[in-house]
């Protein structure tokens, strides 16, 4: 982590945010503290980009509960859609190859797996895993034979168990599958190479004629690297994994303690005072 001047706020142009374990709480909701804060920042014309792994359905649920009116990205960033009017702008499904690999780790190294579609998240048996997915995504999960999966609609897929089995896995996964994220300490994530969270924040930028060095990020899994590593302002949450902190300039709070709302407050209040102040002639 490096030197941060936290008066360099006032030249931000757009902010990015994780959601699960940045402003998502304990409670897997965002609190109204965050989300006043989210909302003082579009109130000034600020466009506030969700880059979640979450479902497309709840993305949709959170702009709107929060009053995002720009593009957001769900499934790690391989749905791109228009929280207004509900229509996806850019989809990026996996490769048949990338599909099959991820199958056999699921069966080789007895992993759960489960497998999205830009509309659905399935797994293969009811258990943990799928109750875990419910909770954080707040919606129905499917239960399928993976025998059934159709490569053609995949956006994401996630091998999940224990925090232990996971470390313990992690050589042999990305030996074999070198573009998995650690997300949680309970799952790896998949997408495709142009579909992650870089990706997507690149591609909403541009259409926004932001540059990545005036946008403000905040994120604490490993796939959120790929993208604070790249913008001028990325934040670490108090509760964020290692790799994360090694690329960002800040630390806040625990995510369970409002922790994004104390950055976003500042934000908000020296860019309000940025426009406010007198130009010199």
């Amino acid at each position: 982590m490096t030197d941060w001047d936290i008066e360099h706020l006032a030249g931000v142009r757009a902010v990015a945010l994780d959601v699960d374990g940045t402003i998502a709480g304990g409670d897997h909701r965002v609190s109204p503290r965050t989300a006043d804060a989210i909302r003082s920042l579009t109130s000034l014309d600020v466009p506030v980009i969700l880059l979640t792994g979450r479902s497309r359905r709840n993305t949709l649920e959170l702009a709107r509960e929060v009053g995002i009116t720009n593009l957001v990205a769900a499934c790690n960033g391989a749905v791109v859609f228009d929280p207004v009017v509900d229509e996806n702008v850019r989809v990026v499904t996996m490769a048949a190859a990338d599909v099959e690999v991820l199958i056999d780790l699921h069966r080789d190294l007895d992993l759960e797996l489960t497998w999205w579609t830009p509309d659905d998240i399935v797994v293969e048996r009811d258990g943990l895993m799928r109750r875990q997915l419910m909770e954080l995504n707040e919606s129905e999960v499917e239960v399928a034979s993976v025998e059934g999966i159709d490569p053609d609609q995949v956006v994401k897929m996630m091998l999940y168990s224990s925090p232990e089995r996971l470390d313990a896995a992690t050589a042999e996964i990305l030996a074999r599958a070198p573009h998995g994220t650690r997300s949680m300490d309970v799952f790896f994530e998949f997408v495709d190479p142009d579909a992650n969270k870089w990706a997507a924040l690149s591609y909403l930028l541009e259409r926004l004629g932001v540059s990545a060095d005036d946008v403000l990020g905040m994120g604490d899994g490993g796939n959120d690297v790929a993208w604070l590593s790249r913008i001028g302002h990325p934040i670490a949450m108090g509760n964020a994994r290692d790799e994360v902190i090694g690329v960002t300039k800040h630390r806040t709070g625990h995510h369970a303690e409002d922790g994004a709302a104390e950055i976003l407050e500042v934000a908000h209040d020296l860019i309000a005072a940025g426009r406010d102040a007198p130009r010199v002639r």
